[in-house]
């Protein structure tokens, strides 16, 4: 069997996702014929994505829970953080497949497709499916065709996390205030925090997360939490009621764009912050600016070079171990206003306030990472 179509998407994750609700937006794509393929029916709140954003956005309407009052926390003291404006938001996986999969279904124009992509022809803009071949005039793929191959100069860490859902018979959160990022845990492992995400006065998410080479033993994950959980938040009585993991790429390695008829989203696209793992926020300006592009408004522009370029330097100090990533971030938070720096986080900084807030980090140490950078590229 052969079937045709304008555009397939490979994925039904957020970035697959993320770009189909925009082409069903587009008033221009209204008569694409799309086919959405992935490898099984997502059913479960498998993951949570935080963000911080300034106004509505463009899945407000599914915002578990947002808070305007963040912490950054360390052993060497703690910041209220200047918002500015921004709020720090949480979309649960299960809400964002829910509300997704409810406006697929009412799309006369779309199929899904369940089952293992055999085959991939980037030069044909085809696919195989169980034993079936499909065609289309682009193909956009969360998934990467061959595996990333790093050059000797490269970095690739891991930003894997395992985080519990605690709940309480008694009220033990302010569900108006968070900890963006808690050190004041054991930094053994390397660059090692806790976010603390209450949505309730009984109900917070509690998620241990590491930027390192590799992952822990399964055990470890667990013993992180219980530790911090009982010695930093003085909790005893809780109980678990929802458990998630993952691991997300850090790495300067440069993702290919597209390849024939394919073009790369997502993490597999170079939609992951290379220095922070946040992904969510880069979907969201990525899907908006391809289907610009789809439309016909404009062409699909990537981010400034200088910030891949911070991001490597970053990714050498905390690879090379030249500081503790808990004092790197802590220090950038405590002698910057946060909004500053969410700005600098999301590539959208101008470059007065990026020496302002590189002139507050360990300059010596960040200069001659710079240095080395530039000599290994």
């Amino acid at each position: 069997m052969s079937e045709s179509y304008d555009y397939i998407i490979l994925g039904a994750g957020c970035a697959g996702l993320s770009l189909l609700m925009r082409i069903l937006d587009e008033p221009a794509l209204q008569s694409k014929k799309i086919l959405l393929v992935d490898r099984e029916v997502k059913v479960q709140n498998d993951r949570t994505w935080c963000f911080w954003e300034r106004g509505a956005g463009y899945f407000e309407s599914i915002v578990h829970h947002s808070w305007q009052q963040l912490y950054v926390k360390h052993y060497d003291g703690e910041k209220l953080l200047d918002m500015g404006g921004y709020s720090y938001k949480m979309v649960r996986g299960l809400d964002f497949y829910r509300y997704c999969f409810k406006r697929v279904k009412n799309a006369s124009n779309v199929k899904r497709l369940y089952g293992e992509v055999a085959a991939i022809d980037a030069a044909a803009g085809s696919l195989t499916v169980d034993g079936n071949l499909y065609r289309a005039d682009q193909i956009f793929s969360s998934v990467l065709l061959t595996p990333p191959q790093l050059k000797p100069t490269q970095f690739y860490l891991l930003q894997h996390f395992r985080g519990w859902w605690i709940e309480t018979d008694y009220d033990a959160f302010d569900a108006a205030t968070a900890d963006l990022m808690n050190f004041r845990t054991s930094q053994q492992h390397g660059c090692t925090f806790v976010y603390v995400l209450p949505v309730t006065k009984r109900r917070a998410l509690v998620e241990y997360t590491l930027f390192t080479e590799d992952k822990l033993a399964d055990e470890d994950y667990d013993i992180g939490l219980e530790s911090f959980i009982r010695d930093e938040m003085k909790l005893s009585d809780f109980h678990i009621a929802e458990k998630e993991n993952g691991v997300i790429p850090m790495t300067n390695f440069v993702f290919p764009e597209q390849d024939g008829k394919v073009t790369f989203i997502g993490t597999a696209g170079g939609q992951t912050k290379a220095s922070t793992g946040y992904t969510f926020q880069f979907i969201q300006q990525h899907s908006e600016k391809l289907v610009n592009a789809l439309a016909g408004r404009q062409k699909v522009y990537g981010q400034p070079l200088r910030f891949r370029f911070y991001d490597s330097v970053l990714l050498r100090v905390l690879s090379e171990r030249k500081l503790k990533g808990s004092d790197v971030f802590y220090r950038m938070f405590l002698r910057n206003k946060a909004w500053k720096v969410l700005r600098f986080l999301d590539n959208q900084s101008t470059l007065t306030e990026e020496l302002l807030i590189m002139h507050s980090t360990r300059k010596q140490v960040f200069m001659a990472a710079a240095w080395e950078e530039i000599a290994h590229s």
